[in-house]
């Protein structure tokens, strides 16, 4: 067996709200490469955020979407 990195998960800050976010890099089931990008319940009424499925491409879009808004 051949070692393999499996995932990726990268600190990404905290939302608006101040919950920590994540941004994870996976293969899924059918061999594509997915992120989900999640912000981590705070406490037990919170459920936090997950959008998963995205692309490497949606990723780069969201990065050049933001470098177009006026700081």
């Amino acid at each position: 067996m051949t070692a393999a990195i499996v995932e990726t998960k990268i600190s990404v800050g905290k939302d608006a709200y101040g919950r920590p976010v994540t941004a994870t890099r996976t293969k899924s089931y059918d061999g594509k490469i997915v992120w989900t990008i999640r912000s981590e319940p705070m406490n037990q009424r919170d459920d936090g955020e997950r959008m998963a499925g995205l692309t490497d491409e949606n990723l780069r879009s969201l990065v050049e979407a933001v470098g177009l808004i006026p700081a």
